[in-house]
């Protein structure tokens, strides 16, 4: 088994090469034009990845969205989707049951797909419903990588005569509109500074001693797709393959790329900004236990904008040893908080926004609503022929943020607290969150004195060609080679090259 370190990536980023790193073009289907529905005008749906997230797709589309109803499921697992089909059965619909997308997607009675599966599969499964004809909605991140998000992108525009919808629901969020209006108007001054904090708890995933064995009933080669295959080395309570891959560079990005790529949408919209920041810097690690895991569970990325910086926080530790419950920053544990000259405006995690004066004063909350209506939002999408809330570029731009961000760590060198504390001194952000990271430790029992903590270099980045660049030619190949940056599938996963 290989288990990518970040050592690893920057071989990999500095020799190239191999199929992993090699654009690619395919395409499997031409595009026809969207389906009209079925005969009494409801959307036909298919739920792709039915475990989770998935789930909860598929259950509003048994029971709940008017307009659309659910009329196949697909899944890797066979006994998932044979439990999955049986709860359908029990709601008094009969789905049809696929485990390769592929095959679902030659369904002319299909006309929409949800896709739930891992972040690894969604700009893959993105292009080819949309060269099968298909609407499609696809969950956080866009992608896995920077590069496959953009093919995603184009693909869009491409095959025009179907629609994109990405998960990132708290643009549904009347709360939030209402904030940023409010924001534009420049009630509460000028923007200083856009914060997205994700603070929440990861328990160590333990040890294992080896590969383990994949079940019999997952289809292992379709599961991984684009990613590279190899054997998987976790088995905790969701077992060897399911879930707990968000915490591997091969899949998944942490936190920052599960959870948080919801409050930088969100921080990304607040600050005005419509595309990529000019620089990034991050530091982290993965502290407080050891295990199989590769991604950080203490993250802090920088993200330089004209207008102001964004500061992206991930904590997976509690507030202090022996409890439960987690830090919160100005009452905030998943969410964003964007601070003005005059006062500052937080967004929970369900969406909804307060305002509050420069002595934390409360001075307005708002209740419009919050981020519930974003699956009904894609049935009108999909009813009128357009997308309002959820544009699958601005979900690239905020997907690409979270892997700028690991870029950053994954390239980076573990160095003393006290050096990163000297090195990060001039930039009042950074400084000031690296001091509240290191107390959090602390509360945690983590040596700070001796731990050291992964520095990444500042990343300035070409926002039109979304790569890095600079003058340090070493550190600039690597970041750009970095899979989080570029990778394009494997075999039959390769991803097509449309941008």
């Amino acid at each position: 088994m290989k288990t990518w370190s970040r050592k690893d990536f920057l071989k990999a980023s500095l020799i190239g090469g191999g199929a992993a790193f090699v654009a690619g073009q395919t395409r499997l289907y031409g595009q026809v034009a969207g389906a009209a529905g079925s005969a009494n005008g409801d959307i036909r749906v298919g739920v792709v990845g039915i475990n989770g997230q998935g789930n909860g797709h598929l259950r509003d589309y048994l029971k709940n969205l008017k307009g659309a109803r659910a009329v196949a499921i697909c899944d890797v697992d066979s006994v998932l989707l044979a439990k999955r089909a049986e709860e359908c059965k029990a709601a008094g619909v009969k789905v049809e049951t696929y485990v390769d997308y592929r095959k679902l997607l030659e369904n002319k009675n299909i006309d929409a797909v949800v896709l739930a599966s891992p972040n690894h599969q969604h700009s893959l499964q993105t292009i080819w419903g949309l060269q099968a004809g298909k609407d499609v909605y696809c969950e956080k991140p866009l992608s896995h990588n920077v590069w496959e998000g953009r093919q995603a992108v184009a693909a869009a525009k491409k095959y025009s005569k179907n629609i994109v919808m990405a998960g990132t629901q708290n643009r549904s969020s009347l709360d939030i509109q209402e904030a940023i209006k409010m924001l534009r108007a420049g009630k509460l001054g000028k923007i200083q500074w856009a914060r997205g904090l994700c603070y929440k708890p990861r328990d160590s995933i333990g040890k294992t001693t080896g590969p383990q064995k994949v079940p019999d009933s997952i289809n292992y080669d379709l599961w991984t797709g684009p990613a590279e295959l190899t054997p998987p080395r976790r088995n905790g309570n969701k077992g060897p393959v399911h879930y707990d891959w968000h915490w591997f560079w091969n899949y998944g990005g942490g936190d920052i790329t599960n959870q948080g790529i919801h409050q930088m949408d969100v921080a990304r919209w607040m600050l005005g900004e419509a595309g990529l920041p000019t620089s990034v810097a991050s530091f982290g690690g993965r502290f407080g236990y050891r295990d199989d895991a590769e991604t950080p569970n203490t993250l802090v990325s920088v993200f330089t904008y004209p207008s102001a910086p964004l500061i992206f926080e991930v904590r997976g530790l509690p507030m202090k040893a022996g409890m439960k419950a987690m830090d919160a920053y100005r009452g905030s544990r998943v969410g964003v908080v964007v601070q003005c000259d005059g006062g500052y405006i937080t967004v929970s995690e369900s969406g909804t926004a307060n305002v509050f004066d420069n002595d934390n004063k409360k001075i307005q909350g708002l209740s419009n609503g919050g981020n519930g209506s974003h699956r009904a939002n894609f049935v009108k999408a999909v009813q009128s022929r357009k997308v309002v809330e959820g544009l699958v570029e601005e979900c690239h731009y905020s997907s690409a943020l979270c892997h700028l961000g690991n870029v950053s760590f994954l390239l980076g060198k573990e160095q003393s607290n006290a050096a990163i504390a000297e090195a990060v001194k001039a930039d009042v952000s950074a400084s000031e969150a690296l001091g509240r990271v290191l107390e959090h430790l602390k509360a945690n029992e983590v040596d700070t004195a001796t731990t050291k903590t992964v520095k990444g270099p500042l990343l300035k980045i070409d926002g039109k060609t979304e790569m890095f660049t600079g003058s340090e030619k070493t550190i600039i190949d690597a970041a750009n080679n970095n899979p989080l940056r570029k990778r394009a599938g494997r075999g039959a996963f390769v991803i097509p090259q449309l941008a």
